[in-house]
């Protein structure tokens, strides 16, 4: 199968500055297989040449001066490729453009969130247009798939929901790694310091402001308790924020217990997770999936978090992890925090059920999940209607 993947042009992939969606794309396109030829349309980037070939995967590249240019670009290029599915990542208008050119290709349209199908960047009357005119859309959770059947009224047949994945290695290697202890002594954290991590951007949506207030009780009860926050304001963005100014003010009374570093690129994340005993992911909003629960069990680590959007779909109350509603952290993360250091074997058990369940989360089965769509899509598309034979006359 031909398959041209067209990613929405901010960032670049492979991602530079960490982007969930580009990273998304790098790590599913690996996982194809020979058996199909890959091109994956991205802008141009200083540490990449303009169009090369990198892990069976044919990289073209375009400045990005915007969408509708970027686009056009590839709308050019994709009617020499001939390809036999395009997907198009995050950007559902996108769609009428490259139709117009291509009308017999098919065209998916994978959906990270509900974000860029929100009224501020498409109206609804056009995202449901997109819904009839596409052949599918992929969506990274249940939760995110019945929000598309819902609010946009797009056929259910029509949308696929296929978890994302993890590598599970390098979060298991960083283990072994020496500079867990260098990282962690550059933070004045000490062998004995219980560390609570948070790893994400720092908006509001994320909930950074609810760990805070909550982890005041945690601290007046433990003494040794310790939160560690990584992250900017966005993707390499350190940026100073009126959120992070709330934020650090809320941390200010805490002194030496909280660290705030900065933004950590994704390769260098696995051992970041290795600083902290158990992650945190305090969500205010729905979120799709939450990539960093995934990566932090990966890393066999406990995760407390939310039960908001998709989260449910990988963290297991009680089993990897603990849901709090948010109503409830400032009640219960003391009490869960307790449990966790007085109770023998808790966190082991806990970190070694987070891995066994992320290791389900595999690239490989994201991709195969894309796959079986678009080779159902193609079937139906291509599919010869039969004709009733007449009956023989002798």
């Amino acid at each position: 199968m031909k398959i041209a993947i067209i990613s929405p042009g901010p960032f670049s992939v492979p991602p530079v500055k960490g982007s969930s969606v580009e990273h998304d794309i790098d790590e599913v396109s690996k996982m194809f297989g020979p058996g199909h030829e890959v091109t994956i349309y991205t802008r141009t980037c200083k540490s990449y040449p303009r169009s090369s070939t990198d892990e069976g995967r044919r990289m073209v590249r375009f400045d990005y001066k915007g969408p509708r240019p970027y686009l056009k670009k590839i709308s050019a290029h994709l009617k020499k490729l001939h390809p036999d599915v395009i997907l198009v990542e995050n950007r559902p208008n996108f769609v009428p453009i490259l139709r117009k050119g291509l009308p017999k290709v098919p065209i998916f349209v994978n959906m990270h969130s509900h974000v860029y199908a929100d009224e501020w960047f498409i109206s609804p009357e056009n995202m449901r247009k997109i819904g009839r005119m596409a052949d599918g859309f992929l969506t990274n959770s249940e939760y995110l798939r019945s929000h598309y059947i819902q609010k946009h009224k797009i056929a259910p047949d029509k949308v696929h929901a296929v978890h994302l994945g993890v590598d599970v290695s390098p979060y298991q290697m960083a283990k072994f790694n020496d500079s867990v202890t260098n990282v962690k002594k550059k933070l004045g954290l000490r062998s004995d310091d219980r560390v609570m991590l948070y790893a994400g951007r720092l908006i509001k949506a994320k909930g950074v402001h609810v760990l805070l207030k909550a982890f005041r009780k945690v601290s007046k009860q433990d003494a040794k308790a310790r939160l560690v926050i990584v992250g900017g304001t966005g993707y390499g963005s350190n940026r100073m924020t009126p959120y992070i100014r709330h934020l650090k003010n809320l941390a200010k009374p805490l002194g030496k217990k909280v660290k705030f570093i900065n933004f950590i690129p994704s390769k260098e994340m696995p051992l970041y997770y290795q600083i902290g005993d158990v992650v945190v992911t305090p969500s205010v909003w729905q979120e799709p999936f939450c990539r960093v629960n995934l990566e932090a069990m990966a890393s066999s680590k406990p995760v407390i978090t939310t039960p908001k959007g998709g989260i449910r779909e990988v963290v297991k109350d009680g089993e990897t992890g603990y849901i709090i509603p948010l109503i409830e952290w400032q009640k219960k993360l003391p009490v869960i925090w307790d449990q966790l250091w007085s109770v023998p074997h808790l966190r082991s058990q806990l970190g070694k059920q987070a891995f066994m369940r992320a290791k389900r989360f595999s690239w490989y089965a994201t991709a195969q999940g894309y796959l079986q769509v678009f080779e159902k899509a193609l079937e139906k598309r291509f599919k010869v209607p039969s004709v009733p034979l007449k009956a023989a006359s002798f």
